[in-house]
This record gives structure tokens, sequence and C-alpha cells, in this order.
């Protein structure tokens, strides 16, 4: 290609055009962008949002635990004044998403585990960013925004991952295990070892990862 000044008056005024053209292009694209993910921020914060698998993903083989099991069923979660069997979706869950990152532990065992090492806030919620604290070289992370792709691209490294849902009013947990070419699967800590579709439950308004 040849350089600016070799050119002719012509070949200039061609280069210029294709300059500004590319250039508007690549503009138009970073403002969709930017606002999409304000777009999408705003709904997580707000509405929620219903993300669709990229494809479908095989089913995870994950250990199941349930809100009610008698095991745990009355534990007091640290100060909240909740038991387990009321609002333990978040344990639930999150054990079945460490038993696809090689660590088997019960929701009982890890609530226990978060009060011995204080790790509920003022003792009345549970500070999950701070798990590398039980499981060194593990970390929890809940991204601000994200869509389908993000859930998808989880699950095809053969990880499970949590999402935040509205059940009765209350913030509620579910853990994804897989995907249709439509729907996310998920387990339910109140919904027997059957799995669900997402789309039962409404939007989402939160993604938690173990990576």
């Amino acid at each position: 290609m040849k350089k600016y000044k070799e050119m002719t008056k012509e070949q200039q005024t061609v280069w210029k055009q294709r300059v500004e053209l590319y250039g508007g292009l690549l503009l138009i694209f970073v403002v969709l962008a930017v606002g999409v993910r304000w777009y999408n921020t705003r709904l997580l914060a707000g509405e929620g949002i219903a993300p669709t698998p990229r494809k479908a993903v095989k089913e995870l083989a994950v250990d199941y635990y349930a809100m009610e099991d008698e095991r745990w069923a009355q534990d007091a979660l640290g100060d909240t004044g909740y038991l387990m069997s009321q609002e333990g979706s978040v344990f639930c869950s999150l054990s079945m998403v460490l038993s696809t990152c090689d660590v088997t532990v019960t929701p009982g065992e890890l609530n226990r585990a978060f009060i011995e090492n204080d790790l509920y806030v003022n003792g009345k919620a549970a500070d999950l960013t701070r798990l590398y604290t039980l499981y060194p070289g593990l970390s929890f992370c809940a991204p601000k925004d994200f869509d389908g792709k993000e859930i998808t691209d989880i699950l095809r490294k053969n990880k499970a991952c949590m999402v935040r849902v509205k059940k009765n009013d209350s913030a509620y947990w579910l853990t994804v295990v897989g995907a249709t070419e439509d729907d996310f699967i998920v387990l339910d800590p109140m919904g027997g070892d059957e799995t669900h579709l997402l789309s039962e439950y409404g939007n989402v308004f939160a993604l938690g990862i173990v990576k």
C-alpha cells in the first residue's frame, strides 16, 4: 500500500473517505456495545433478564442438595433469623456448584464454615466473595452484567453456576446444570432432584460463578 504522501490527490480523497466511513462504523459499534452493556446492567438491577443459551449443553452430573433435608433444615443461617429450610437456597446452590469444582461439601457444613470463619457480614449476610478463605484456589464472583453467552461458556467448561431469581418476593438461587437449544436446565433446592427449565422461574437478577 502506498504511503499517503505518495498518493495522487484522487487517491488521497478516496483514502480519506474510507477512513471516515470505517471510523464512523467503528464509532457506531462502540456506542451500540456500550448501550447494550448499560441496558443489560439496568435490567439486572431492576427487571432482570431472560438469558438464552448460545447452544445446547449436555446436563452436568451434580450432587443435589435440598433446603429441607433433615440433616440441616433446622440450622440457623448466622444471625439472620432464618433457617436453612427457609432461606438456604444460596448454600444449597453453592454446594451443588462446588461439586463440579471437585469439592464435596453439604449446605450444612458450608453454613457452619461461614459462621466459624466469620464470613457473615455482621452476622446477617453470607459474604460469598470470601469463599477463597475456605477453599484456596477457588473464588466466587458475580458479574454486574451478563447474558446467555457467559452461562453457556461456563457450562461448556463442565462447571455449574448459580442464578438468582425471585420466589415469593424473596431472592432465591438456582443451580444451572445444562442447556437445551432454547432454555437453561436448572436444579431447584426446593424442587426435588429432577431438573427444571430456567424460564419457569421468570427473569434472572444475578449470576454467581465459582472459578
